[in-house]
């Protein structure tokens, strides 16, 4: 079965997690993913703006636009396609309901967590 298990909103600069899905899924794997987030946040400025890493049975896929980055893991067999089309539309809801501002001068981790609910 292909699904999205999580998505992240972080701030490129410095990797600050702003927001978070719930997490349905905490098997192994998952979990195993998640180090790769963390690892991920701390160097999404080195990274291209549109971008897969793909992990064995998952995939993180991620964009990032005007200092923030929108990350999301889903199963190897979820559609590429499905998945930038996700990304696209949490960053168009992101942007709509937060102001830039307030995501450059936060300053304490998932300050935003109430837009993952």
């Amino acid at each position: 079965m292909s699904m999205i298990l999580s998505a992240s909103v972080v701030r490129v600069r410095d990797g600050l997690p702003l927001s978070a899905s719930t997490d349905y899924d905490q098997s192994t794997g998952t979990q195993e993913c998640r180090k790769y987030f963390k690892m991920l946040s701390k160097k999404l400025s080195q990274l291209p703006d549109r971008c897969t890493l793909k992990t064995g049975q998952y995939n993180i896929n991620f964009i990032s636009s005007l200092g923030v980055s929108y990350m999301m893991l889903c199963t190897e067999n979820y559609p590429s396609v499905l998945a930038f089309c996700f990304l696209d539309e949490l960053q168009k809801e992101f942007i709509t309901t937060y102001n830039m501002m307030k995501t450059n001068t936060a300053v304490r981790p998932y300050c935003f967590i109430e837009f993952g609910k």
